[in-house]
């Protein structure tokens, strides 16, 4: 399954597994990223792989962004913002 058919937030736990050594069913849309130790360096190297991943540009990166879940609603905004442009650009016919 490619990750643009994938669940924002399951994509996101593969993520911090891989790239971060985390366990997966450890991960909530409730975790802090402090108790990560995801600093805003870190947070937008994140970004940066999940926009890779959903093929979506991110602008200026919130600096509320302090849960995983709440990364995830970032990216999934990015996500419909990206979706409804693609519906928007259909030449009529």
């Amino acid at each position: 399954m490619k990750p643009q058919d994938m669940p924002t937030f399951d994509v996101l736990r593969e993520v911090m597994a891989t790239d971060h050594g985390l366990a997966p069913e450890s991960l909530t849309p409730d975790t802090l990223l402090s108790e990560l130790a995801i600093d805003s360096l870190a947070l937008i190297e994140l970004i940066f792989t999940l926009e890779d991943r959903f093929k979506v540009v991110a602008g200026n990166v919130p600096a509320d962004l302090p849960t995983l879940g709440s990364v995830a609603d970032y990216i999934d905004g990015l996500r419909a913002a990206g979706a409804a442009a693609a519906d928007t650009d259909v030449p009529a016919s």
